[in-house]
């Protein structure tokens, strides 16, 4: 393969590729054979109209060409030419006979040059992580606690009190019956549909009475007017938070309460260090723009972004009722063509700096993500949801790694690995998870 790059105005590039006979002649037998094993009305096997064979040649050779032919190689081609390739590449020239050398030529725009920022430049001030207080550590074991609470209905005498989880069944006092579309579930004392607590409390599984408040049935909202209910207490539930004992701490996999604390307080204490971490990277994306000159953004990018806000605009226009917040286009592009400046001065540290990708961080991540779809990691990476979604952790843990290394850069402190990290999430995870 050959292969040279022209530079044409501003970020496009024109990239000729040429395949020797020896590399694409494999591709031009593959086409051939399937094409002589066509079989046609009025002609016997391997047997065509004058022509045929070389026009539909052609045609299917060239969607070879774009489709497979061109793919196994702009990759190598892009290596070979140091290229940092930005949007979709557009075939502008397909040369190609049999027994002939293929040449392509294709167009695109690569991301913008930069150089490294001065990292003397970044005022940043080191910060000592906090220490984990006892208080702390209680109030996080009361919430391991709770993670493990089961809801139990209370006996069959008990009055509703605060804290009391309840279904409580509502009718208009002029309904005849009660439906269970109606049917209202809340914790007395909790977030929802307060004004219920106070005739609530005191009843009894079965009990029943009017009430009048100011609530409508009908949106299953608070009402500005008072209208009148009859409701009936359906089931009176607790929450049974576990004891500290045996089967508690089998539980949480430790041994005594001992050992569950440290693990808790270990947990509390990387929870702080990813605090101050991240204090620490918004701090540089805050700094970061300011260390470069206005610079040339991908032209076929921003017009798509302005074609697709053009759409939305248009689509709202259809709409009956505007929207509340209407779509500000300017401002929304504006935003975008910021973004973008951000993530290609991103993206310089890290191909200067050649920051890892810590993967097992992220397949750890996506793994509980998955767990929490109650699905296999390998079921939802199938999908388009599960593609978008790692792909997505993937680019965050990227940015989060670079931050961390212009943070690392500006203190001047050792350059963790990747590996490193690794370790140091594993042990929390595991700690955490026991």
């Amino acid at each position: 393969m050959e292969s040279q790059v022209e530079e044409l105005e501003k970020l496009k590039r024109r990239l000729t590729i040429e395949l020797s006979l020896e590399e694409v002649e494999p591709h031009y037998r593959n086409v051939l054979r399937q094409l002589r094993n066509t079989r046609m009305n009025g002609f016997r096997p391997g047997k065509f109209p004058k022509g045929w064979l070389e026009k539909r040649f052609k045609s299917v050779m060239h969607q070879e060409a774009v489709d497979h032919v061109i793919p196994g190689f702009i990759e190598d081609a892009l290596q070979k030419n140091n290229i940092q390739q930005a949007t979709q590449g557009v075939i502008s020239e397909l040369e190609f006979e049999q027994k002939r050398p293929l040449k392509t030529v294709i167009e695109f725009e690569v991301k913008p040059s930069l150089a490294l920022p001065d990292y003397k430049k970044f005022k940043l001030t080191r910060q000592e992580v906090e220490s984990v207080k006892p208080e702390d550590v209680e109030q996080e074991l009361e919430n391991s606690r709770k993670n493990l609470a089961r809801i139990e209905d209370r006996p069959s005498e008990s009055v509703a009190e605060d804290k009391n989880y309840v279904v409580l069944e509502i009718k208009n006092s002029g309904d005849e019956d009660y439906v269970d579309e109606n049917h209202l579930d809340f914790e007395i004392g909790g977030e929802r549909l307060g004004i219920f607590f106070e005739s609530v409390l005191g009843m009894k599984v079965g009990d029943e009475k009017t009430v009048e408040i100011k609530y409508s049935l009908e949106n299953k909202t608070e009402d500005s007017a008072i209208n009148k209910f009859k409701i009936r207490l359906k089931s009176l539930r607790e929450l049974q938070i576990p004891e500290l004992n045996k089967e508690f701490f089998n539980q949480m996999q430790v041994k005594d309460l001992d050992e569950l604390k440290g693990n808790l307080e270990k947990n509390l204490q990387f929870q702080k260090e990813m605090a101050l971490k991240s204090e620490y990277r918004k701090s540089i994306l805050d700094q970061l723009p300011k260390q470069y000159d206005d610079f040339d953004l991908p032209e076929a990018l921003v017009h798509e972004k302005e074609h697709e806000l053009e759409h939305k605009l248009k689509e709202e226009a259809k709409k009956e009722e505007p929207p509340k917040t209407p779509l500000d286009k300017d401002k929304e592009l504006k935003e975008f063509k910021e973004k973008m400046r951000l993530n290609y001065m991103i993206d310089t540290i890290g191909r200067h700096e050649e920051v890892p990708i810590n993967q097992e961080a992220a397949a750890g991540e996506f793994i509980n993500m998955a767990m929490m779809f109650n699905q296999s990691a390998e079921e939802l990476i199938k999908t388009p949801y599960g593609s978008r979604l790692y792909s997505q952790i993937m680019a965050r843990k990227q940015e989060e790694s670079i931050l961390n290394r212009v943070v690392a850069r500006v203190f001047g402190d050792p350059i963790e690995t990747v590996e490193d990290a690794a370790e140091k999430e594993n042990i929390v995870e595991s700690e955490s998870n026991s």
